[in-house]
């Protein structure tokens, strides 16, 4: 950890010596001049709201009469321009989105200080200054379009982006769809939460966090175009999280459907050819309290939620056998109608218990702090096929959650600083049902194999193996930003770390493969599949570093956004040990070092506002994004990663055993 700090404070004094700027983030920019049409310097232009916890911002237009208010919270703004000699302009109910830079233009007319002029204008709709694609889920679209209320449900309402597997009414709240846009995997997705990566390691980055709905106050889907301050170059998810505010309010959403709400599609033909139960719901429901307002009002701001969802699922072809009756004995009965057996239910739960802290340290430095704790448990984990009562998975995940703290600095008028931290850390334990689970090297760890009939899709005696998932991630980055009307430099660094520990078991550290027939499910013994377990292995993402400059410069009509991207990766075979196995002794891996790989991705975005007034703009850009990575390239040079062989099996003594 110590050297991890020394590199990261290393690169924050790079980043410091860089002209730089926040990420992801709204803003209002514009021109402001004369009724003669001449630009006014000098102008005081600033931007109230309600959601700003230190009330407002402000700029002074530069020689070309031109502002930039920056580091700014969705929500409805009043936008006041100032000039001594000169009516105050007012443009009042501003709509401003998430990761989007409104252009609100001014002319001033010669009149007395007293005098004002009040519009009530109407939200800039389009960026003339970036050309990232961004589309923002609005809280009137979070809180009033049914979803599955997940950020791969509200996915689907994006242009570009498709689904793995489709959320249909919350189906899939328990089990993450993932996401890809332009065809790309989606191990390059990235999840930020106020621009803070919490994107954990699993599946290089794929796996996603699951999050409260309540503590979005809104959020964006970038599909294309992201500047420099961005690594992967598929879908780019924001949360902007709520604050609480100056006053006290609370909201509560509740939500049930089960089985009664549906229709089934199980008909007499498919019955006929085979398929005995369906899939669907059995029951979903959602119910989420979130309560938000000050400790200290305009200083220090609390929001809180908890969130309980749950999804219970019917699995096709998966059946309780009667008590009583062994799965081998009884599944061709259930599935032939012979006897009466309940379909298996896929029961899964989630809980969520979140706090966010928003303090005004002093007018022109913040900080703030969310924490959500999640603990979900799945009771019966299972595919078409499984033994309900001895296949299906038991997961357990005590230790699932997120973290981000911020602070943001403005050190001038022209100058903001940013520093955060974040973490996603995640625990997945995947067992068998309770007594399925044996002392290895016993008589009844041998007899307790797993069992698979291939012809038969059928599985007994618990998974071929089990374990647990340890992949955790820490992220730290800093920016500085140097913003005038005109011409803006940005740049920063950001660093992330972390493990990945993997644990496997296996009874009897094998699976025994049956060829049965429709009657006769787990006869005919055809093979074994043996397996390396025990085990505990681990790949470490040691060093992912990335420094990035860009400059969006304004022409008249015409903005340049043009970027360069080091990036540093290094990543390991960990020291590690694995005890004594069936097949295999105890194991001892000295560290072995992966490729370190540097590289550079230049970014260069145009854009034109084809009319100068703001509505329309052609948009061109021309990016490259080196591929995400974390440990999985490292996982394959393991040698203590999981690995099987099948070889040929004959059950010469009848006894069932391998």
């Amino acid at each position: 950890m110590a050297r991890r700090l020394k590199a990261f404070f290393a690169c924050m004094a790079f980043a410091v010596a860089l002209p730089a700027v926040a990420f992801a983030q709204s803003s209002f920019t514009g021109v402001v001049k004369d009724t003669s049409g001449a630009v006014l310097p000098g102008v005081t232009v600033e931007a109230a709201s309600p959601a700003l916890i230190e009330g407002s911002k402000t700029d002074i237009t530069d020689s070309n009469g031109q502002y930039r208010l920056v580091d700014l919270r969705p929500g409805t703004y009043t936008v006041t321009f100032t000039l001594p000699g000169f009516k105050t302009t007012r443009q009042e109910k501003v709509e401003l989105r998430v990761d989007f830079t409104g252009t609100l233009n001014a002319t001033l007319e010669v009149g007395a200080l007293e005098e004002a002029i009040t519009v009530t204008g109407a939200s800039p709709t389009v960026d003339v200054s970036s050309n990232a694609k961004v589309e923002v889920m609005t809280a009137e679209i979070l809180e009033q379009v049914p979803t599955g209320r997940s950020i791969q449900g509200l996915a689907q309402l994006v242009s570009g982006v498709s689904l793995n597997v489709p959320d249909v009414g919350g189906s899939r709240a328990m089990q993450q769809s993932y996401m890809s846009t332009r065809g790309l995997t989606s191990a390059n997705n990235i999840v930020t939460v106020d621009g803070l990566m919490v994107n954990g390691l699993d599946g290089d980055g794929a796996v996603q966090q699951y999050f409260n709905q309540a503590m979005m106050e809104e959020m964006s889907y970038q599909t294309s175009g992201a500047g420099a301050d961005v690594s992967p170059g598929g879908v780019r998810m924001n949360i902007v999280p709520k604050d609480g505010g100056n006053r006290f309010s609370g909201a509560f959403f509740g939500s049930w459907n089960d089985k009664a709400f549906q229709s089934k599609n199980l008909t007499d033909d498919i019955i006929a050819r085979g398929l005995r139960t369906g899939g669907g719901v059995d029951r979903i429901y959602d119910f989420n309290l979130a309560l938000g307002g000050p400790i200290k009002k305009d200083r220090l701001w609390f929001f809180t939620s908890g969130r309980m969802w749950s999804v219970n699922a019917p699995v096709q072809d998966v059946f309780v056998v009667p008590s009583g009756t062994t799965y081998k004995a009884g599944i061709a009965g259930c599935r032939s109608g012979a006897i009466s057996c309940e379909t298996g239910i896929d029961d899964q739960s989630i809980k969520s218990a979140l706090l966010r802290l928003t303090w005004q340290i002093t007018p022109k430095h913040k900080f703030a702090v969310y924490y959500d704790e999640i603990d979900k448990a799945r009771g019966h984990g299972m595919n078409s096929g499984d033994d309900y009562n001895t296949a299906s998975q038991i997961w357990t995940s005590p230790k699932y959650n997120s973290f981000a703290a911020k602070y943001t600095g403005t050190l001038s008028n022209q100058l903001l600083a940013e520093a955060g931290y974040s973490f996603n850390y995640e625990q997945y334990v995947i067992t068998n049902q309770d007594g399925v689970n044996k002392t290895a090297f016993t008589p009844e760890w041998y007899a307790n194999a797993s069992r698979r009939d291939q012809n038969n899709a059928a599985l007994t005696n618990g998974l071929a193996n089990w374990g647990g998932r340890y992949p955790d991630r820490f992220n730290m980055m800093g920016a500085l930003s140097y913003i005038s009307g005109s011409h803006n430099i940005k740049g920063g660094v950001q660093y992330n770390f972390g493990p990945y520990v993997n644990t496997r078991e296996t009874n009897a550290d094998l699976q025994q493969v049956y060829a049965g027939t429709a009657a006769a499910p787990f006869t005919n013994p055809v093979s074994v599949t043996v397996y390396n377990t025990p085990l505990r292995y681990e790949e470490r993402l040691k060093a992912d570093i990335g420094l990035f400059i860009q400059d969006s410069w304004a022409l008249n009509r015409l903005t340049l956004n043009t970027g360069l991207r080091w990036e540093y990766l290094a990543h390991e075979v960990a020291d590690q040990f694995s005890g004594n196995g069936r097949f295999v002794g105890e194991r001892t891996v000295d560290a072995i070092a992966m490729p370190t790989w540097k590289d550079f991705a230049p970014r260069l975005g145009i854009v034109y506002d084809l009319f100068g007034n703001s509505k329309t703009a052609l948009k061109a850009g021309f990016n490259r994004y080196n591929e995400s990575r974390t440990t999985q390239f490292a996982t394959k040079y393991n040698p203590l990663a999981l690995t099987s062989v099948t070889l040929p099996w004959t059950d010469s003594n009848g006894d069932d055993i391998a």
